[in-house]
């Protein structure tokens, strides 16, 4: 009896270890469209990024070379790069609901990339070409490097990550690791913010800690 129903029992099998194959390359397609487009969101966001800060601060130079007693706030340049900004991190956070998170993240070069390109030739930053060769010659070596190292993220990342979804981001902010890497961040920015208010810390590196914690958050 045994013998008679392995034949039955292997060709009950057939179909599903077929489907199974059929279905798998499917999902592997998929997924790299998803990083794909992940990916380009995040770039997208990051060039939005860089041509915001370089408006505002365009417009802190206009600001500052001429006569008007205006606040920066108060002008239409600086509004429009808080408005690109804005929709440049819009751009980075959905690229979330795609790709993994360690795809997106190191593909933040692009701002510092476009960035340097934006400032030298809108914004016209003063420097000889062989001042800069000379001494900038690493910001080069640095660049072709990002650039190749996302071509690589792209093409090599990881394919699995988590969807993004309300009920997860829900259940992350209220998760007792979440909870507890907000209170050390608060607890050290309200530590620096003490130090540079009340003990005149004036250090580039107490401003940048502030920056860089309120940017994490």
């Amino acid at each position: 009896m045994e013998g008679g129903n392995s034949p039955n029992l292997q060709l009950q099998q057939l179909p599903l270890a077929t489907a199974a194959v059929s279905v798998q390359p499917h999902i592997d397609s998929f997924s790299y469209k998803e990083n794909l487009i992940g990916a380009l969101l995040a770039i997208f966001g990051h060039l939005v990024i860089s041509i915001a800060l370089n408006l505002q601060k365009y417009s802190h130079i206009r600001l500052a070379g001429s006569k008007d007693p205006r606040a920066y706030f108060k002008t239409k340049t600086w509004w429009c790069g808080l408005f690109l900004l804005v929709l440049g991190e819009l751009g980075v956070f959905s690229s979330y609901a795609f790709a993994p998170l360690s795809l997106i993240v190191p593909l933040s070069a692009v701002s510092v990339i476009a960035s340097a390109i934006i400032g030298i030739i809108f914004i016209k930053e003063k420097w000889k070409p062989k001042e800069f060769l000379r001494r900038y010659v690493l910001s080069f070596v640095g660049c072709g490097l990002a650039i190749v190292g996302t071509y690589l993220l792209i093409t090599f990342g990881p394919n699995s990550h988590e969807k993004m979804t309300g009920e997860n981001i829900t259940r992350h902010l209220v998760s007792w690791p979440f909870l507890l890497y907000m209170l050390v961040e608060i607890i050290l920015f309200c530590l620096l913010l003490y130090f540079y208010k009340e003990k005149n810390a004036n250090y580039i590196v107490v401003i940048l800690l502030l920056v860089a914690l309120l940017g994490e958050l």
